[in-house]
């Protein structure tokens, strides 16, 4: 799947963004670079993982439903519950990765821009521009 190449690529800009000294401009523009090329998939990721938990969702709400409609009168609460159990486990997790993508990227959106003001701040200090 297209997911699991996407976190390959995720994990070797990082790796490759880490290599890189922080003290020397022309590495942290190529640090940029990489990093903004991870945010990028690091985006498609977090959507893709919050669909997932919305999908899963959607068949809990279904099955919950279904299964009060099937089972006799007085067991349709309990009946919901039992058919669900399963699925509120995989909405659980789906939760957690959907929460954790969504961290990842916003965390590194951060850590670019901070990267991107050093950059502006060498410029200005090394540079002698006004």
């Amino acid at each position: 799947m297209e997911i699991e190449q996407y976190i390959i690529d995720i994990r070797s800009y990082r790796q490759q963004a880490d290599a890189y000294d922080d003290s020397a401009p022309g590495a942290i523009l190529e640090k940029i670079r990489l990093l903004t090329a991870a945010h990028m998939l690091m985006g498609r990721v977090a959507a893709v993982r919050e669909g997932e938990h919305a999908r899963i969702y959607a068949a809990r709400k279904i099955a919950y439903a279904q299964a009060k409609k099937d089972a006799p009168k007085g067991e349709k609460e309990t009946a919901g519950e039992l058919a669900t159990a399963d699925l509120r486990m995989l909405e659980a997790r789906a939760l957690e990765e959907k929460m954790i993508w969504k961290n990842e990227f916003s965390s590194l959106r951060e850590h670019i821009y901070e990267l991107r003001l050093r950059v502006r701040h060498d410029m200005h200090t090394l540079g002698g521009g006004d």
